[in-house]
């Protein structure tokens, strides 16, 4: 059952380019007596390391890794992943389980998949390794932070934790709260709006943010909700929100979340935050742009992040970004504020784009505080810079 459920949840990631977050919760609806801890260990796990294990196959393979279906590849990875880093299953275990999962899944591959896992256990010893990095990624991480990469990158190739925030307008305790395992989405204290999970990093950047009671606020780039609704609580649901996204679909995700906390000062608008909206110039007390990004610092939560990013499109995004940043502060009110954030550690899209639009505006705005946050002690990456419209 957990071989099945893993297989069903890499398929959709690696054939259908699911989320893996949305691939897995999907996978174990559809079988719910398996493990679920479980499942999802593998599946981010083979994810995680997928460039290392296609290294291997590509090696054992005697005609490369370019000949086998997608199916018998997943199917490899996963025998592979197993051996070396799941310390539950025995190696014979895991040969095994990927025989009967082939049989199963990949009709006639059963052979090639237990020929090729009996290679790699008699010569594991002797194959090259590789990184679990894609080579311009790592370029990139080496060229911006210099002898701490290393680190960065053992920090973005281990699991993120799961942080619930709890909430105040329930009565529960603002700090927020590390979880180990269990499902928790759907529990019924989340269904009560109990709490809602958010990373510590999100979490630091809202707080730091902190909108006033009463405050009027733009949340450009909004969906799905969860920083719109953190301060929705920190303004203990007194004033308004405009909650904006450039899709209508995701704006359902907002209004859902709010409805699930028990928030009624939440309006939503679909709006592209690089399009101007003349209306909207000098309303805001507060304005925030959590901009979209390359996601590089959630990779912890999302590692198919590794295998799908393009080094060569960032500067497209920033682009994006700065026309958002460029937007957002002449939404704010004079003497208003507006929070610029990103969950990426690549310098380009943080304090390069402050600076870029900083040099635009002239001194219309200034820098209050910013904090760029590196995936160490549970957080995540992530970039937030508060500034002031004068």
């Amino acid at each position: 059952m957990d071989w099945i459920t893993t297989f069903n949840a890499l398929k959709a990631v690696y054939i259908d380019d699911a989320f893996s977050n949305i691939a897995i919760n999907e996978a174990i609806e559809q079988h719910p007596n398996c493990s679920t801890g479980f499942v999802r260990t593998f599946v981010k796990g083979v994810i995680r390391d997928t460039l290392k294990l296609d290294h291997y196959i590509d090696q054992l393979a005697a005609k490369g890794i370019k000949g086998i279906k997608n199916r018998t590849l997943i199917i490899l990875r996963m025998g592979i992943y197993a051996i070396e880093s799941l310390d539950s299953v025995p190696d014979h275990a895991a040969v095994n389980e990927a025989v009967k999962l082939a049989r199963k899944v990949s009709k006639g591959s059963d052979g090639f998949v237990n020929g090729m896992l009996r290679s790699f256990l008699r010569e594991r010893e002797q194959l090259d390794a590789c990184g679990t990095f894609p080579v311009e990624l790592e370029a990139l991480i080496r060229k911006q932070y210099g002898d701490e990469a290393d680190d960065i990158m053992k920090a973005l190739d281990s699991p993120a934790p799961l942080v619930l925030r709890p909430n105040r307008l329930k009565g529960e305790k603002p700090e927020p709260v590390i979880v180990e395992g269990g499902n928790v989405i759907g529990g019924e204290d989340f269904k009560a709006g109990k709490f809602s999970v958010q990373s510590l990093s999100s979490i630091e950047a809202i707080e730091a943010f902190a909108p006033n009671a009463g405050a009027d606020v733009l949340d450009m780039c909004a969906a799905p909700g969860g920083k719109t609704c953190a301060m929705a609580e920190i303004m203990n649901n007194q004033g308004s929100i405009t909650a904006c996204d450039v899709y209508d679909h995701r704006l359902e995700l907002i209004e859902a979340q709010a409805r699930r906390l028990g928030i009624d000062i939440i309006t939503t608008e679909l709006l592209d935050g690089t399009q101007h909206r003349k209306d909207f110039d000098n309303r805001f007390d507060y304005v925030l742009a959590d901009v979209p990004c390359s996601g590089l610092g959630v990779i912890p939560s999302k590692p198919e992040i590794k295998l799908r990013t393009d080094v060569s499109s960032y500067k497209e995004l920033t682009d994006i970004q700065a026309s958002i940043l460029k937007n957002a502060i002449s939404y704010a009110k004079p003497g208003g504020y507006i929070e610029y954030s990103t969950c990426t550690i690549n310098q380009d899209e943080n304090d390069g784009v402050v600076e870029r639009v900083l040099a635009e505006v002239g001194n219309l705005a200034q820098i209050i505080e910013k904090q760029s946050i590196l995936p160490y002690n549970n957080k995540v990456g992530f970039y937030y810079c508060i500034l002031q419209k004068q």
